[in-house]
């Protein structure tokens, strides 16, 4: 299953879901090669 069919599920049925969230995070921030410090730009944490 993937991540996203992963996240929609757990949604669906009121579960947690943020570790599939974080990992699908990481991958884009890996994607694009953002550094920490946009990293912390893009989750608010500036």
């Amino acid at each position: 299953m993937k991540l996203v069919d992963k996240v929609i599920y757990k949604k669906r049925s009121n579960v947690d879901s943020s570790e599939e969230e974080r990992e699908i995070d990481n991958l884009v921030y890996k994607l694009y090669n953002l550094s920490n410090e946009e990293i912390k730009v893009v989750e608010g944490n500036n």
